[in-house]
């Protein structure tokens, strides 16, 4: 695969960053995670401005524009063949110093690549998946803004290696007050008595896109969604979980810590979301 590195196209086996780039040393860095769908990124102005927010929550300066951003997608999917993608940029500090937490030495380092995107086997979404409750709390955001889309994933990486050994598919995070907040990787959906649940980021979900679109689709197509606190204690009566992200687009959860989910199958409500989504998807990426 062609990767981006600073703008200029190299073959992902010979690209190179500096060892003193603060992304590696630190994780000095943020990204995003985009969806192209017939050769177009699905909301790629609502990336941007979430890349953008995140730099300005993080200080970042001497970001290149939202047109210069913008010409290069279009570039790693040209050089790449690809119409159907995922997508990462990863922007970092750029060079720095072992133990100087503040000086550095050059623009920020962007890494932008693309790779086929086919979705996850029909099989695991039609079995829905099982995941766990991890032992981690998620971080404050009195620590970090959950609207902060950070490398630093080292607690993610924790929880998803628990979610591993616990014969799991994904892990799910608390807050210190025993609140749903997020997954490792994923937004966290749950039905209950006919309503949607879902974190909200003031309470330590991180928005992301497919949250939001997903969100649009259930009030488009009338349900009730609650955006709040949503203790953890209350999956007990859940009919229905589901987990969204750019890959897995609408997954739904059969058994949370060995215990099912309403009947231990996928619910309508999730079938239900995962078709509009997809619709959404390639309407606006101008699909059939």
């Amino acid at each position: 695969m062609i990767v981006l590195v600073n703008g200029r196209p190299v073959d992902e086996s010979a690209a190179v960053i500096r060892v003193s780039d603060r992304g590696f040393l630190f994780g000095d860095a943020i990204f995003e995670s985009m969806r192209a769908c017939d050769g177009t990124v699905f909301r790629l102005g609502r990336h941007l401005d979430r890349l953008e927010r995140s730099a300005a929550l993080v200080e970042f300066a001497g970001l290149p524009t939202r047109a210069e951003l913008t010409a290069e997608v279009v570039e790693v999917l040209a050089v790449n063949h690809l119409l159907d993608a995922r997508l990462r940029l990863t922007i970092s500090r750029g060079a720095g110093r072992p133990g100087d937490y503040i000086g550095v030495e050059g623009p920020p380092t962007r890494v932008l690549s693309a790779t086929p995107f086919a979705g996850l086997d029909a099989a695991i979404v039609e079995a829905g998946v099982r995941i766990v409750i991890s032992s981690r709390r998620a971080l404050p955001a009195e620590c970090l803004d959950p609207a902060v889309k950070s490398t630093s994933r080292i607690i993610s990486v924790l929880a998803r290696r628990e979610a591993q050994q616990r014969g799991a598919y994904e892990a799910v995070l608390l807050d210190a007050a025993g609140g749903l907040t997020e997954g490792t990787a994923s937004n966290v959906f749950v039905v209950e008595h006919g309503v949607v649940h879902t974190p909200s980021a003031e309470g330590g979900a991180l928005p992301g896109v497919t949250r939001a679109a997903v969100i649009e689709a259930a009030v488009e197509a009338g349900m009730t969604l609650v955006e709040g606190p949503f203790p953890a204690s209350r999956l007990e009566r859940a009919t229905e979980l589901f987990l969204t992200n750019t890959s897995w687009e609408v997954l739904p959860v059969v058994e949370v810590d060995g215990r099912p989910i309403g009947s231990g199958r996928p619910g309508p409500v999730a079938r239900d979301l995962r078709t509009r989504y997809r619709a959404m998807v390639r309407r606006e990426c101008g699909g059939v």
